[in-house]
């Protein structure tokens, strides 16, 4: 049975929901010691302390995290994926498990681009944001962002999940009206990021790390297709996985588009490592999933 690897967007997760997993499975212990090399510091013990804002450590944790649950599920079912892809920040997950980036180079590529990101927002006149939220139909979101656009005010649609899950971009001020008027359709604000993504007002930011970090790396022929959350396509090539990366700052992320792509690489199957269940929504049930999460591998 055709199987496609999908890693998911970054949501931040406390650590002591992950703590058991870091400290006792020798996958994640592994991936985490690797990234301790590069860094040049623990990053368990970082993550155990970070805010949600500390982009590098997030990152490097998230990526250590779900790479180790790919190898566990990979040890625990045997056989390998035919595909790959990731969601968002997912895409680089997948960038790695593919062949196309090393992991080293992977966690070069985060604590370069987190200066430039940085340096970029920080300087903008007006800070920016993209607020997470669930449980409202896709028709009130985009009513939502068109009263937002009749108020003279720049907002964005940066991810469809599902149905049920977005994500919008705007200034950090239209931001807390939009929650406002989330909560009051009946919605659940999740959280905001200090920083807009998935979007065209970051266009700028997608040059600066093009120009500055991108080239920094090494990028390889992947050894397995890499399903786009860009626009579907399977990527094998250096240039064009390296490009889709960059790309996925200033194009919106959508379900529909992450399905087409696992259906043109003829999967039966999507397993989704992951911290938490809620990411099985990827699919929106068109196949069957499995999320792999560390409550799971440390039953087995």
């Amino acid at each position: 049975m055709p199987v496609a690897l999908f890693f998911p967007g970054l949501i931040p997760t406390g650590f002591d929901a992950i703590s058991a997993f870091v400290t006792t499975n020798e996958h994640a212990r592994r991936r985490f010691a690797e990234a301790d090399e590069i860094l040049g510091y623990s990053l368990a013990e970082a993550y155990r302390e970070a805010s949600i804002y500390e982009w590098e450590v997030f990152e490097a944790g998230f990526m250590a995290l779900t790479l180790a649950l790919a190898d566990w599920a990979q040890e625990q079912h045997g056989g390998r994926p035919a595909a790959c892809g990731g969601q968002s920040f997912g895409a680089f997950m997948a960038a790695v498990w593919a062949g196309a980036l090393s992991y080293p180079d992977a966690l070069r590529l985060i604590r370069r681009s987190v200066v430039v990101e940085t340096d970029y927002f920080d300087s903008l006149d007006e800070p920016l944001g993209c607020h997470f939220f669930y449980r409202l139909p896709h028709d009130t979101v985009r009513r939502l962002v068109a009263e937002t656009h009749e108020r003279g005010e720049w907002a964005e649609l940066s991810v469809v999940l599902d149905e049920q899950v977005h994500a919008v971009s705007a200034s950090m001020r239209t931001l807390e009206r939009f929650e406002q008027r989330v909560r009051e359709e009946g919605g659940f604000p999740f959280y905001t990021m200090n920083r807009a993504e998935h979007c065209s007002a970051v266009a700028g930011l997608r040059t600066r790390l093009h120009d500055e970090v991108y080239g920094t790396v090494d990028w390889r022929p992947a050894r397995l297709p890499v399903v786009s959350d860009v626009d579907g396509r399977l990527l094998t090539g250096p240039e064009e996985i390296k490009q889709d990366l960059l790309d996925g700052w200033t194009t919106p992320v959508h379900w529909q588009t992450i399905l087409r792509g696992l259906h043109t690489a003829r999967v039966d199957e999507v397993w989704i490592p992951g911290p938490r269940n809620m990411f099985a929504r990827i699919t929106n049930n068109s196949f069957p999933t499995r999320v792999i999460t560390p409550k799971q591998a440390l039953a087995t």
